[in-house]
């Protein structure tokens, strides 16, 4: 019996120290993040706008560096995978309700480009399963990854890329 306690007990700690590391690694990756400005959590109608299209369901990926798909922001909840309802406003600002998370709020004016990709930090789809918004938060150039419900709604929302 106590031959294999200490190897159990060697493992246990093993994991327990993997675990603080990686709860210590998001908390520092958080704190170096957080010259970043909050987000916009406001309804498209502050914004003066109406719907184009949606809500419709999806996935919240994650937001990371622009055009780094492993460098994860965590600051303000935007690492934090959700489910969502996206909403397209009629001037082009996009409204994300995550469930569990803070909602976010990506102005038109902020929107830098709208394409598709096969993945980023947290989920690899391939192809172009993916769609992601560039955006502008602060200073910093940002990707958001978004796996919709439908490909009907993935297209759709992909072509108002002209108006990006």
């Amino acid at each position: 019996m106590s031959e294999r306690l200490v190897p159990v007990l060697l493992l246990v700690v093993l994991f327990a120290a993997a675990l603080a590391a990686m709860v210590w690694g998001w908390k520092r990756r958080g704190r170096s993040q957080q010259h970043l400005p909050r987000p916009a959590d406001h309804p498209l109608a502050h914004l003066g706008e109406g719907i184009d299209h949606g809500p419709v369901d999806a996935v919240y990926v994650d937001t990371v560096l622009a055009a780094q798909p492993l460098e994860r922001v965590v600051a303000h909840g935007l690492g934090q995978r959700a489910k969502a309802r996206v909403t397209l406003g009629d001037g082009g600002s996009w409204r994300l309700e995550r469930e569990g998370a803070p909602d976010l709020t990506i102005p038109a004016a902020d929107l830098v480009e709208i394409t598709s990709g096969p993945g980023m930090a947290g989920k690899f789809i391939g192809g172009d399963g993916l769609l992601i918004l560039r955006w502008r938060l602060g200073g910093q150039l940002l990707d958001t990854g978004l796996r919709l419900a439908r490909r009907t709604d993935h297209d759709l929302l992909l072509s108002r890329k002209e108006h990006a």
